[in-house]
Parts: C-alpha cells; sequence; structure tokens
C-alpha cells in the first residue's frame, strides 16, 4: 500500500511538472543492457559491490530503460529535475524494478527530492564506500523525502569563509525484512571554515535512526512518537510481546536502530589539482559520538587527489579502514540491564534484527557482508575489519580506464568471553568470530573503449578476480553497454 501511494504521488508529480514546463527542460532516454559471468558463484567483489543493488549475485544478464531531464545549466533559481529508471534482471530468477523514481525542486541551493534517487557519486567512483561509510551505494536506494542544502551557503558577513550544508530526509524500507516497512530518519550538519578554492576544513555529523515498522515479536513500532524519538534520539517504550515478555532496550538505550558517523576534512583546491584529507568514524547508540572522540579507535582515513589537467593519472585515492574496536568495552557484570558498553556490532541490532541493509546488501560499506536467515538478511555477519583501498583513474590511447584494488582482514563479529573464574572485569575479553582474520584481496580493472562513429553506443568492460581465505577464489567479466539520446525539447 506504502509503494503504491509512493508511487501515485511521483507519477502526479512528473505529470504537473511535464505539463508546466515540458516547452523549458530536455527530455532525455538511456538504453543499456549488461552481462555477467565468473567461474564461480558468487561473483568477484568488484562486480556486484557499489552498483546500486542492481547486479545479482550469480551469472546474470540486465536491462535497463531510463527517462530522466536534469537540472538546466544555466543559473536559474528555481529547476526541477526527474527521472524513472526500471531494471530487469534475470540471474538464477527473474526481477524487475525500479532502480530509480524521482522527483527534484531546486530553489537557489535549496532543494527538495521525492522518491527513490541515487546518491551523487564521490572520488570518480573509485573509492571503497562513496565518502560514506553509512550510505555507499552498495544498495538498492529506498524511497525518500528529503530537504536541505545541495551546496554550501555562506553565513551573512563572512565574506565566504564560513559557509553551511545539511539534509533532513524520512524513508521507508520495502523489502522483504525482519521489521516489515520500518522508516529511517536521516539528518546531517556540516561546516567548512575556507572558501571553495584553497585549503579550507570542514567538520560534520550525519546521523540515521530506523524506526516504526511491524515486527513479528513485538508488533507496531511505528507512530508520530517514535518518530519524535528517533528524530531528537530519545529513549522509546518498554516493548512487550503477545506473551507477556518484556525488552527494556528501547526504554534504556534509545528508540530505534541509531547510527552515525563523524566527518573531519581537510581540502585543497586550485585551477590544477583537487584533494582532500578525511577522518570518519561509525558510531552506534552511546559509544562514538562527539562525546567520546578521545576514546575512539575505529577510524576511516582517506587520502584522495584528482589531477585536472592530467590524462595518464587522472585520480587517486588512497583508503584504511578498521573497525575491530567496535566502540569499546565497559564491563558492568551485576548491572540488571546493561552488562556492558561498547560491543557495537555495527550495522546489527536486536529489535530491528535485518541491520543496516536493503534487499540483501548493506547499505554502508560493502566489506560488511549480510548475514541471511530464512530467505531475510540479519545483520552482517563480518563488520570488525581492516582494509587498506587503492583506487586509480586516468587516459590511455583514448581508452578510459579504472583500477581498484583492496586488501582486507576479516575478523567477523565481536562477541564477550568469561574465563569462568569470577564476573570482576578482568574476567572478561573480546573474542571474535575468526580470531586471527581472514585475508582477502579484490581487484578490478574498467576499460571503456573509444567512442566510434559506426558504433551508436558506449562499451565498458570490466575484469574481477578474487584471492584469499574468506571469499571463493574467483575471477569475473562483465561487459556493459549503453545508449543515450534527446527524446524531446
Amino acid at each position: 500500500m506504502m509503494f503504491k501511494t509512493i508511487s501515485v504521488t511521483l507519477c502526479t508529480l512528473f505529470c504537473v511538472s511535464i505539463s508546466s514546463f515540458a516547452q523549458k527542460k530536455e527530455l532525455k532516454y538511456e538504453v543499456g543492457t549488461t552481462a555477467q559471468i565468473s567461474n564461480k558463484s558468487p561473483l568477484p567483489f568488484w562486480l556486484v559491490s557499489n552498483k546500486n543493488g542492481i547486479v545479482p549475485n550469480e551469472n546474470s544478464g540486465l536491462l535497463h530503460f531510463k527517462l530522466f531531464s536534469d537540472f538546466n545549466e544555466t543559473n536559474s533559481e528555481f529547476d526541477f529535475s526527474y527521472a524513472a529508471s526500471i531494471v530487469g534482471s534475470q540471474g538464477e530468477e527473474g526481477e524487475l524494478f525500479f532502480d530509480e523514481l524521482y522527483s527534484s525542486l531546486k530553489w537557489k541551493k535549496i532543494f527538495l527530492d521525492l522518491g527513490i534517487k541515487h546518491r551523487d557519486s564521490k572520488y570518480d567512483g573509485i573509492g571503497m564506500s562513496n565518502g560514506d561509510l553509512l550510505f555507499s551505494g552498495n544498495s538498492r536506494s529506498y524511497p525518500e523525502l528529503s530537504l536541505g542544502f545541495k551546496d554550501y551557503i555562506s553565513i551573512p558577513f563572512t565574506n565566504n569563509w564560513i559557509s553551511v550544508k545539511g539534509v533532513f530526509a524520512n524513508g521507508i524500507l520495502l523489502d522483504n525484512r525482519y521489521v516489515d516497512k520500518a522508516n529511517i530518519h536521516h539528518k546531517n550538519a556540516f561546516l567548512r571554515i575556507g572558501k571553495e578554492t584553497g585549503l579550507s576544513f570542514s567538520i560534520g555529523l550525519d546521523h540515521y535512526a530506523q524506526w516504526g515498522g511491524k515486527s513479528p515479536k513485538w508488533g507496531n513500532l511505528g507512530g508520530l512518537r517514535a518518530f519524535k524519538e528517533a528524530v531528537l534520539v530519545q529513549a522509546g517504550q518498554v516493548l512487550i510481546d503477545p506473551d507477556g515478555n518484556e525488552s527494556l532496550t528501547e526504554s534504556y538505550n534509545k528508540s530505534g536502530n541509531h547510527i552515525g558517523q563523524n566527518s573531519f576534512e581537510f581540502s585543497y583546491t586550485d585551477k590544477k589539482v583537487t584533494s582532500s584529507l578525511t577522518f570518519k568514524n561509525i558510531y552506534e547508540d552511546k559509544s562514538g559520538d562527539f562525546r567520546h572522540l578521545p576514546d575512539v579507535k575505529d577510524w576511516n582515513i582517506s587520502f584522495y587527489l584528482n589531477f585536472k589537467n592530467q590524462k595518464l593519472l587522472s585520480s587517486f585515492i588512497y583508503e584504511y579502514y578498521t573497525s575491530k574496536d567496535q566502540g569499546g568495552y565497559i564491563i558492568r557484570p551485576d548491572h540488571p540491564i546493561e552488562p556492558t558498553i561498547g560491543f557495537d556490532s555495527y550495522f546489527n541490532n536486536g529489535v530491528f534484527r535485518s541491520g543496516w541493509t536493503n534487499y540483501n546488501r548493506t547499505i554502508g560499506i560493502p566489506l560488511f557482508t549480510t548475514r541471511m536467515e530464512n530467505g531475510q538478511a540479519r545483520g552482517v555477519n563480518n563488520n570488525a575489519i581492516t582494509a587498506h583501498h587503492f583506487g586509480f583513474k586516468g587516459n590511455v590511447s583514448n581508452f578510459q580506464y579504472k583500477a581498484m584494488m583492496t586488501f582486507s582482514n576479516n575478523y567477523g563479529t565481536i562477541s564477550l568471553l568469561n574465563d569462568g573464574e569470577g564476573k570482576n572485569p578482568e574476567n572478561y575479553s573480546k573474542a571474535y568470530s575468526f580470531p586471527k582474520g581472514l585475508s582477502q584481496q579484490s581487484y578490478m580493472l574498467e576499460i571503456i573503449l573509444p567512442e566510434l562513429n559506426k558504433i551508436p553506443f558506449s562499451i565498458a568492460t570490466r575484469f574481477a578476480l578474487d584471492t584469499g581465505e574468506y571469499l571463493p577464489e574467483n575471477f569475473g567479466f562483465q561487459i556493459s553497454l549503453r545508449y543515450q539520446g534527446l527524446l524531446s525539447k
């Protein structure tokens, strides 16, 4: 019912937009097909990861068709864009679904998005997580209403030296999951000191909260009160199941499944180069927000370079990830409700048991792989990792290339062990699913062929290799054909 409501609303908005402004907008279309094959199933990591969740895990083929109109390139104060994209895939099973379905309004730097829409690509598409630990483009996008600032806006009387941007949004998950129709509240705020060119520093906070929906154990979790508690990060209510069993998780901790990230970035931009050095950390519940930054041991560090006048190597990124600490741990064995603090088990949650996933893919870092149970995602089974990632992009003799190399050690999930000699804090220790860590290496080379007059579409080929202990040894190949045209002015 909710999906039908969203679809009708979007279609109505599209019709109003097109009928009112069609004479001012270009309507474009795009058609494409993609095929992927490997010597084992599932496909290699970099053939399926960060593809907006549209590529099946096995040998398969895709067809997609998209109608869209972009924002005008002029600096008009008011503008709009819209898109409808359908994907059909055939692997072990066939599937047809909306990849994108949205309408966007823009007034100056303020935007309003409604529908299923991809996030903008960052770092030229060569990063591990698209510059976002919590929303990497690894899973399908979900329907969302989002209001905010597209770009930084200057604070008055600062001569553009201090600027801010932010987003306030709410979406809904429509996949087959443990808590049906769970909502996602999202907000962020960023402060930048410095101008667009030259040296600048920015600091930001990104916050998500899963709330509402219907749990098979606890019943209806929604309502305006639950939304308010998610937005304001407040404690929730005592949960009671039909048998009278109680859970104090929501009331003692926070209402909903809260995850967030802190961001600190140094940037430098001039006519020849764009560069950034970024530090991010994940937090859940009480363990990693700004109040506890001195104790944070899990970090993502990224260094990015874009050379504007270079062809052989136009972009480079190096990223380091570590998430073994999981928010630390404080042992309080005799505490009746919360015997430990920490052990966050990123992207997992006891009430929202499908965790931070959508259509069986992790929404955030793709190295956090999904755990399945009875055909549903049950969070992730590998969130304690250390990893190094390298990405390259450039041109060689009119051939565009993109290369990525990822080296990871995978420790699974964290648990608490007792040595059996008492309940004092010194008798407890951390344990991992894979104590020694499982090493893994994943490689990808993409080559985009130069445009030829006799061939009306673009051709991209990708070669991917997995080797190591966590994923199967595997080699795969992917080819994509795409054609884009103008339907009407």
